[in-house]
């Protein structure tokens, strides 16, 4: 509860209260990297980057793992280790948030944002591995969660993606670290980082021939 609360603190700096397409005054395809500058500092660096979306890679244009993206890194943030600000085309299109000391429990991300999460699940490995995982509502949770893995949120603006890390000790992916007391439940672990990720880079290819 005290991390919530802490985290909850920071995200609302400047007045806001948290949305999935804005932080600390900065909004997700309208903000330009001088008024990142005005509201956080002078960053740590400024240079063309990759940008890393792992496990819902494909639901994005191809490209962001090339450096085809500005980016801006803050170091000097008050709650965080880091903060990573992606720019295409001159708008902010993704906001990274490493915050600092563990203080974010996952479960706690649908209460801050307000739209639900789930853990993320590709069907390749729901296939190969059935029996790690089980259905609930039509929903796919895994029976353990591993050492690593993800929670996703969508909302009309923005997906967030959460990196969790389980703790424990594991060889794998598959080695499963914290058993799950009722689907979904909630998310063992802390957050290692949030990704708030503007919708305007889903992977669109192809629409004209669907017109």
């Amino acid at each position: 509860m005290i991390g919530l609360v802490l985290f909850a603190a920071v995200l609302i700096q400047g007045g806001d209260t948290p949305q999935p397409d804005r932080w600390h005054g900065l909004i997700l395809g309208e903000t330009r990297p001088e008024q990142a500058v005005q509201l956080l500092g002078n960053p740590k660096s400024d240079k063309p980057d990759r940008l890393f979306i792992r496990e819902i890679g494909k639901w994005f244009e191809p490209g962001l793992s090339r450096k085809n993206l500005r980016k801006q890194t803050f170091r000097e943030v008050a709650g965080f280790d880091r903060v990573d600000l992606y720019y295409k085309d001159g708008n902010l299109v993704v906001i990274q948030l490493d915050p600092s000391r563990d203080q974010i429990q996952p479960s706690a991300l649908q209460n801050i944002y307000g739209v639900e999460f789930r853990p993320f699940v590709d069907a390749f490995t729901e296939s190969s591995f059935p029996g790690d995982f089980e259905r609930h509502e039509g929903r796919v949770f895994p029976r353990m969660y591993p050492l690593v893995y993800s929670v996703v949120a969508i909302s009309p603006k923005a997906i967030i993606a959460g990196r969790i890390l389980n703790g424990g000790v594991g060889r794998s992916l598959r080695t499963l670290a914290v058993a799950v007391d009722a689907p979904g439940s909630g998310f063992p672990g802390k957050v290692q980082y949030i990704q708030l990720i503007s919708r305007q880079l889903e992977n669109r290819q192809g629409a004209n021939l669907l017109k």
